[in-house]
């Protein structure tokens, strides 16, 4: 009996258990199967962007058959759909870069039984974009939740067309985010209506331009109180045939005031038949409170002056307030007057010039440099590092490779000691030539030429600098006077470290520096690769070391000086 009580009450529980659990609900099944595809709105026409600008474009899921179930999407690019668009349209786009697209809400609910479902969006940007060419996006849909009952309609993906269009100037607002874009010489006529004395106005090239057709041009902040400011960037462009031979600062910008960079100026003619400065970029570079600055900058071409002025170079004129960096000039530089350079003629105050290379010819009266001409008698002097010349120097006296006159020579003051605020650090003089061609026979009292500098002030810093080592062209240097005026190694020095010149009878103004020979059998970029130059800046696989096209530097802070620009005397030598 006691047993039979222990089965029954065994079945009791398991009942009672059986009966307290609750059976798990089955997940719905679909018997509606949805088809699904990716639908645009806006994809009818090509999305047109100006360079620099972006637009948001609404996409959806849409369903060619509903399902009965809620569903979320998500989208993906598929960029193995271009070739069946182009298959299917006959065009030839190209798939959109990955830089120039962003998906900024990317999952969608799709409720049962309707047929489009909630709002996904992408941003397009003209980043990495050519002008005018046709570019296409093809989306499709990417992640399906909420059921297993679908499947792609016949064409599921949609193509979204995108172009970047350049309109000329008119096709931004000047401002740093919507540059003014220029693509014909036309556009480059209509800048100076669209500059403005209150604020920075930015211009962009869109491809290279030949502007030797335009043969009136005006440069674009040649009027007192020179404050167009202006931002130019060549996007890596070229311009040809520049030409100008305008009045007053014959050049691109007349007085630069703002930041030019990626640019070459190839074949450019600068002529000056008046008592203006001159150079391919500017008569002035800066001046005074206004501030230029030039980055990744190269011109090539002529700058002749047959007017009665100083200053002329292959950059600029003259600098009042400037810093230049990774650029060159590679130039016929001409002028019957003093202060010539190969970049720059006549440095006023606060200038710096680092990285940068010069070639070609330059020719003056005298103070004649290959980077630059001479230094003006007031302000904060001049900074050349990192720089090397191959250029031809001529004139009567004065020349170097690098640099011309660095000095102060007043009738009342002592050259030798005088204007101790120019520094020539790491810059090596390759030049070709270096040659007096106008010298007073038995005259030895203006006869100061050296590798480096023609003229300098004992009190200058002088640190690091090299010359060539070709022992033959040592020797041949000089037109007259070989013999008398030696080249020789020369230690670095600093105001507090004086400059050490040989004498030589009879020549009151010979303080040249010739730096110190570099190691023979080295090419050009061995030596700068020596000196530390930054390979950040430089590319030295070549005999000659270049400026890479991405070179990069640590900003410089600008520095405002006080006063405008105004006519000197020459300073000529007593």
């Amino acid at each position: 009996m006691k047993k039979i009580f222990t089965y029954l009450s065994a079945f009791a529980l398991t009942l009672l258990l059986f009966s307290c659990t609750k059976k798990a609900p089955e997940a719905p099944v679909s018997k509606m199967k949805g088809v699904f595809y990716t639908s645009i709105p806006a994809s009818g026409e090509p999305i047109e962007l100006l360079p620099g600008k972006s637009k948001s474009i609404d996409l959806r899921a849409c369903a060619q058959e509903v399902s009965d179930m809620y569903i979320s999407m998500s989208f993906k690019v598929d960029p193995d759909a271009v070739a069946a668009y182009n298959s299917a349209n006959g065009t030839s786009c190209e798939m959109l870069p990955s830089s120039a697209f962003e998906f900024t809400k990317n999952e969608v609910m799709l409720p049962k039984y309707n047929k489009a479902s909630t709002t996904a969006r992408i941003r397009v940007t003209a980043t990495g974009l050519e002008d005018n060419k046709p570019y296409v996006l093809p989306i499709t849909i990417d992640k399906v939740v909420g059921t297993d009952n679908w499947e792609f309609s016949s064409s599921p993906v949609a193509y979204l067309k995108v172009i970047q269009v350049n309109t000329g100037p008119e096709g931004g607002d000047g401002s740093k985010e919507y540059p003014y874009i220029l693509a014909t010489p036309e556009d480059m006529a209509k800048m100076s209506d669209k500059l403005s004395s209150e604020e920075m106005v930015y211009f962009r090239l869109a491809n290279d331009i030949d502007m030797s057709g335009i043969d009136n041009w005006i440069p674009l902040n040649y009027q007192s109180p020179y404050d167009k400011a202006i931002d130019f960037d060549g996007a890596g462009h070229t311009i040809t045939g520049f030409h100008c031979d305008f009045a007053s600062y014959p050049s691109f910008f007349g007085v630069m005031n703002g930041y030019c960079h990626d640019v070459t100026f190839l074949d450019a003619v600068i002529e000056s038949g008046g008592d203006s400065g001159c150079g391919i970029l500017g008569g002035y570079g800066g001046s005074g409170a206004v501030h230029c600055e030039v980055m990744r900058v190269h011109v090539n071409g002529s700058v002749t002056l047959t007017g009665n002025k100083t200053g002329v170079g292959g950059m600029f004129g003259t600098l009042g307030n400037a810093t230049i960096m990774a650029s060159s000039a590679d130039c016929i530089v001409t002028s019957g007057r003093n202060y010539v350079g190969g970049i720059y003629g006549y440095a006023k105050t606060d200038c710096i010039v680092t990285d940068c290379w010069s070639a070609g010819t330059v020719t003056g009266a005298q103070r004649v440099g290959g980077i630059g001409g001479g230094t003006d008698k007031t302000g904060t002097g001049v900074q050349i590092i990192n720089c090397y010349s191959t250029a031809k120097v001529y004139g009567g006296f004065a020349l170097g490779g690098i640099g011309g006159f660095y000095n102060l020579d007043n009738a009342d003051g002592t050259p030798d000691l005088s204007h101790p605020d120019n520094t020539f650090m790491n810059c090596i003089a390759w030049n070709e030539e270096i040659k007096a061609n106008s010298t007073v026979a038995g005259d030895l009292s203006h006869y100061s030429i050296g590798m480096v500098v023609g003229y300098t002030s004992l009190n200058n810093t002088h640190i690091g600098c090299l010359r060539r080592s070709d022992a033959a062209y040592n020797t041949a240097i000089f037109f007259d006077y070989s013999d008398a005026f030696s080249i020789y190694d020369q230690d670095d020095s600093s105001p507090n470290s004086p400059l050490m010149v040989n004498t030589v009878s009879g020549a009151s103004y010979n303080f040249p520096y010739h730096g110190k020979v570099a190691p023979a059998g080295k090419s050009l970029s061995e030596v700068a690769k020596g000196l530390g130059w930054s390979d950040s800046v430089w590319d030295f696989s070549g005999e000659l070391p270049v400026i890479k096209a991405d070179a990069t530097f640590v900003p410089v802070e600008d520095v405002n000086g006080e006063g405008g620009i105004g006519d000197w005397d020459e300073n000529k030598l007593n």
